[in-house]
């Protein structure tokens, strides 16, 4: 067989094997049984995201914007990961947006870990934040039952409130170290860190106000 043809073959197995997960968040759209519910080792509570008729928001109490942002910034934090694990290769995306300033993201977790009551509680993972001010990758570590987390990349340019975004992740692997690339609002940044991890849950995580998602996308390799 010739090298084009073989190569052509390769493609078309690969293209087979590709996937491509679409969810919607409207309502009635979406089956929740496959997703879980995880807390931040941070706070002592699990919060579910609420059903609207073609999103869903994190939990927040019934407050204007800003005193909701200056009083109840700790207390927000809902988020939901896939249950399946996927690999580097993955692209993820979703359509977003925030009522005040911020923080909608994408999260790309490791292994999970269970607080003392057993909940589902983040170790190891990355955020891909959109805010008001631009786009932050924050990583986060978990070590002698300790979280800590540092700013890994960003990018400065504003972001309007109550504006649908799409937010595209892709963890990939080139030149040999893995490569984090982030698009959204016609922005485009990346980064390489080799501690990106080989597989991952992924999902979405609304924090610091209200955050609406209206979909959720991945790409396999």
């Amino acid at each position: 067989m010739k090298t084009s043809a073989i190569l052509m073959v390769a493609a078309f197995a690969a293209m087979l094997n590709a996937e491509t997960i679409n969810v919607s968040f409207a309502r009635g759209a979406w089956d929740t049984n496959e997703w879980v519910g995880v807390k931040s080792p941070r706070w002592d509570y699990l919060h579910d995201f609420v059903q609207m008729d073609d999103h869903i928001i994190n939990q927040t109490p019934d407050l204007p914007d800003d005193i909701l942002f200056k009083e109840h910034e700790r207390d927000v934090f809902s988020s939901i990961l896939l249950k399946r694990t996927f690999t580097v290769g993955t692209e993820v995306s979703s359509t977003m947006s925030f009522d005040h300033r911020m923080a909608p993201l994408i999260v790309i977790a490791a292994p999970l870990g269970a607080d003392a009551r057993g909940r589902p509680e983040f170790r190891e993972h990355f955020e891909v934040v959109l805010f008001d001010e631009g786009l932050n990758v924050w990583h986060h570590r978990h070590q002698d039952g300790n979280p800590s987390w540092h700013l890994a990349a960003f990018l400065r340019a504003p972001f309007k409130p109550k504006t649908k975004y799409d937010l595209k992740v892709s963890l990939q692997r080139r030149h040999g170290t893995k490569q984090l690339t982030v698009s959204c609002g016609g922005q485009v940044f990346g980064y390489e860190d080799d501690d990106l991890p080989e597989t991952f849950q992924v999902g979405i995580t609304g924090c610091e106000g209200r955050n609406r998602f209206y979909d959720f996308r991945v790409q396999t390799p």
